[in-house]
């Protein structure tokens, strides 16, 4: 039987011919293989009655399908997922389906297909054993034409069996059942899931074809300069019929219409060929003035960089009849890297352009697996709106393609781990090959996946050149060539040993540190947690703060008794319910947050929190601070040393305090918005350490003519004369250029106000607004607790009603609101806005071009919310609250 690769990514059964495709819904069953007293005979009978069973969730995990049918109490809330019976998910279970040939053209052969199943697969249809998948990424396709039922239903049995269900091999997840979903059995920011998320995780599909199959079409483009691409396209035929076959293979190319036949060819009975179409072969194959796929905020002057195309390819029995179809979408880059322009560190090239890497790291997409299809669509494109050009599928948890094709479509870069944590051993060397092999023909044709790593800070195995990571090089060598680049470790050099600054490369600054702190601190001290490479910026791959939640997510998920501001007693606890959402001084329940330090902060700045209402408010402007000091630390020193930071981590997987951008219920916290400043593409900021004003143009062309301007205001909204500078300024192609000093110290400069504000603008030749930017500032270094006695700007602050367009999305309604600070006594500090319905309840996910923003007297803001239109249907109003409300 032969594996291939199936595109589907929705849970259906589908009966495809090559000119059309007809979806029918499999209704999937589950139940314990214990307990179950059906033989293997009964349970592959037509008509069984399963009544008694679960209604399974495909693609899925054992464990949410029964949240999913109520059988659990929701293990978002408290402690409930820590309640649960383990062993009642950690053991084998039958999946079990039926499906009729009524609808199958005759002369086709078919072929059942399966896209994962984690962590190992029994495949029986009609009572025959067909298969077994290993792993998590593995795929099994087999041609079940001769075991068909003509005149009844046939039964597809599954039998799952999850991690660490081997009495021979008790040992911890990570590493020994690599390839697996290590986080499952718990890491410092999730807890562990029932049944490891052991189940059928990926789709499931039925496909009618001829006599001959198209397996994994692979483009691939050589670029020798902007201006050219040469194009090879690798087809792997399979004939699985009684006899021997003759046709040609045929592919089309859009945009441009490219289209090529191969020359006639023959296939034997049950036999496999590979065949590379090159530019040597076709000229149409080289390709004049390509449409290049850019990260997201780079390529030309215009927008809308993320160019793709798709690759049909058919083989056609005797040149005339269709025997197989498959698209492939794919884009045309090139990627580059070296160590050498800054003397050390790493710095990633893309089309020959330095990209300053701006991203996060993403562990799970949803802790249960629940997270499929078009729910990586607000994730991806919430990323894209923080101005991240870059994700970290950090150590392989996401399996899903259509994470990768969101990415493709908004530019997101994806750095992809496969499964491996540290130096630890694995269990089985052969099984982790084939996954391996799996992973990268699936993704090759995605032009985001731009970097393969080998373990999360550790070299696989622990040796760089033993049998593990050997595998891995072979892997990526032998099915993708040497396009991408590829770490053996996430954090260093491969010879550097762990938890040390000695031996190996700076090629990566390490990770850590994983709590906040100060804004000086990131512009001047750039060590990390593990302390390699201790003076470098380079290239982190991670960097992490605790992220508190607002005050309507965190009463979803915590009971009435923990309203209240959290104390540094009150963290340090394994047990109690701050520790089971992972606000706790133990390293294992988030420890390496340091919410002490976090609850400190916020108490010392902006004075100790009296509720749960006032700390959420006070720790969205620590975030937006935070956040965008992390980013803008790294913009600051770009190109001297610093080549690229992505934070730990931008993804919610479960309901927490710490570690993300947007909360677990799509809410955009003072940290997404301080990303989003701070990754401009073309942005000004300050350095709180030596007042420098800088002009970060990632942009791959030079710009003149700007003009940057800074202001300062004191709590009253008012401008303080003498402070406000004007210059213009011309700046390179992806450069940091100081502007100019602000706060010029001058002995007839009038005082400031305890908190005051430093308001920066950028502006172009046709004065449009290219970046703004805002700071609030203590005469006390860090102290902001006289925002606390600012006026009330109540109902001074005004909103209009909307004026309401398409997005550009052609689907979402985009409102556009015009907000007034019409005080005549204060200024509108730390401003949150937020869609509700006409009960109150938020509307979420929704998009926002700016939060916490502050409104001088008199200033006007237009602010703009892109939302699915479906959720409007009940009514909404927009709400507006100051920090000084």
């Amino acid at each position: 039987m032969k594996r291939i690769f199936s595109l589907l990514t929705i849970s259906l059964l589908f009966f495809q011919n090559v000119s059309n495709a007809q979806a029918i819904v499999l209704k999937w069953k589950l139940h314990p293989r214990e307990g179950n007293t059906y033989s293997l005979k009964q349970l592959s009978a037509p008509g069984l009655n399963t009544n008694s069973w679960i209604n399974a969730v495909v693609p899925g995990t054992v464990f949410y399908a029964y949240v999913k049918a109520g059988k659990e109490s929701d293990p978002d809330y408290a402690e409930n997922i820590y309640k649960v019976d383990k062993e009642k998910y950690n053991r084998p279970f039958w999946y079990r389906t039926e499906f009729s040939t009524k609808n199958f053209a005759p002369g086709k052969r078919i072929w059942l297909n399966f896209n994962g199943i984690h962590k190992r697969g029994e495949i029986y249809l009609n009572g025959n054993h067909i298969g077994t998948i290993k792993g998590i990424v593995e795929r099994g396709l087999y041609d079940v034409t001769s075991l068909l039922n003509k005149t009844s239903a046939n039964v597809i049995l599954v039998l799952v069996i999850p991690p660490r269900n081997d009495p021979e091999h008790h040992h911890p997840l990570a590493n020994w059942e690599s390839p697996t979903y290590i986080s499952s059995g718990s890491w410092d920011w999730m807890p562990a899931v029932p049944g490891l998320n052991s189940g059928i995780t990926d789709t499931v599909s039925i496909t009618a074809k001829g006599p001959v199959s198209v397996t994994d079409p692979w483009i691939h483009a050589s670029i020798p300069d902007k201006n050219t691409a040469d194009l090879t396209v690798n087809v792997h035929l399979t004939n699985t019929s009684p006899s021997t076959v003759s046709g040609t293979v045929k592919f089309t190319i859009n945009p441009g219409n490219i289209t090529v036949t191969g020359p006639r060819l023959t296939l034997n009975a049950d036999s496999s060929q590979t065949i590379n179409y090159d530019w040597t072969q076709f000229s149409q194959l080289h390709i004049k003035n390509p449409k290049l796929w850019w990260p997201n905020g780079y390529g030309g002057k215009a927008d809308g960089t993320q160019n793709l195309y798709t690759c049909t390819v058919r083989f056609d029995v005797n040149d005339v009849t269709p025997s197989d179809v498959v698209t492939k979408t794919f884009g045309i880059r090139k990627i580059t890297a070296d160590t050498t322009s800054l003397n050390g560190p790493l710095r990633v090239y893309v089309n020959d352009v330095p990209i300053l890497l701006k991203g996060g790291n993403w562990g799970m997409s949803d802790y249960m697996l629940k997270a499929r299809g078009k729910d990586y669509d607000t994730r991806i494109r919430f990323h894209k709106e923080m101005n991240f050009n870059i994700i970290r599928n950090w150590t392989g948890e996401v399996t899903d393609e259509a994470f990768y094709s969101y990415c493709d479509k908004y530019g997101m870069m994806v750095w992809d781990d496969f499964w491996l944590n540290n130096f630890g051993q694995i269990d089985s060397l052969g099984i982790f090959k084939s996954n391996a092999i799996e992973k990268v023909k699936k993704l090759r044709d995605h032009p985001s996946v731009i970097i393969w790593c080998g373990a999360n800070e550790g070299v696989p195995g622990g040796n760089p050149n033993g049998l593990l990571n050997n595998v891995i090089k072979s892997a990526v060598k032998d099915n993708d060539g040497e396009d991408r680049l590829y770490f053996a470790r996430s954090n260093a050099g491969e010879t550097n040993p762990n938890f040390s600054i000695h031996g190996g490369s700076r090629v990566l600054s390490g990770s850590g540190l994983w709590s906040n702190t100060d804004p000086k601190t990131y512009f001047t001290d750039p060590h990390n947690g593990y302390l390699f490479s201790k003076d470098s910026y380079g290239m982190r791959s991670e960097l992490g703060t605790a992220t508190f939640v607002n005050i309507e997510s965190f009463k979803k998920f915590m009971p009435a008794d923990y309203w209240v501001a959290p104390t540094t007693e009150a963290v340090n606890s394994k047990t109690n319910m701050w520790a089971r959402h992972y606000f706790s001084t133990d390293g294992a329940l988030g420890g390496g947050s340091d919410p002490v330090k976090y609850i400190n902060t916020i108490n010392n700045s902006y004075g100790k929190a009296n509720s749960l209402a006032d700390f959420c408010k006070k720790a969205q402007m620590l975030n937006v601070e935070t956040m965008k000091a992390m980013y803008e630390s790294w913009n600051d020193h770009m190109w001297k040393d610093a080549s690229g930071m992505l934070i730990w981590m931008s993804q919610s997987a479960y309901p927490s305090m710490i570690w993300q951008t947007y909360d677990y219920y799509y809410d955009l916290t003072g940290a997404y918005f301080g990303a989003k400043t701070a990754c401009e593409p073309v942005h000004i900021q300050w350095n709180p350490a030596t007042n420098s004003v800088k002009i970060i143009n990632n942009k791959p062309y030079n710009i003149t003519g700007l003009t940057a301007e800074a202001s300062v205001y004191n709590m009253d909204g008012q401008i303080v004369n003498g402070y406000s500078i004007k210059k213009q300024i011309n700046v390179s192609a992806t450069s940091a250029t100081e502007a100019f000093k602000a706060f010029e110290k001058s002995a007839e400069l009038p005082k400031l106000s305890q908190v005051h504000f430093l308001k920066l603008k950028l502006f172009d030749t046709k004065n449009k607004l290219l970046s703004e930017n805002f700071y609030w500032i203590g005469n006390t270094y860090l102290d902001y607790a006289g925002l606390n006695k600012m006026p009330s700007v109540g109902s001074s602050l005004s909103v209009s009603k909307p004026v309401i367009s398409i997005a550009k999305n052609g689907i979402n309604k985009l409102l556009k609101y015009v907000i007034v600070n019409n005080s005549k006594i204060t200024a509108a500090f730390g401003i949150r806005a937020q869609l509700l319905n006409n009960a109150g309840a938020q509307l979420l996910p929704a998009l926002y071009n700016d939060g916490y923003f502050s409104l001088m007297q008199g200033e006007i803001k237009t602010l703009e919310v892109e939302i699915d239109p479906n959720l409007l249907n009940e009514g909404y109003k927009l709400q507006v609250k100051a920090y000084n409300n």
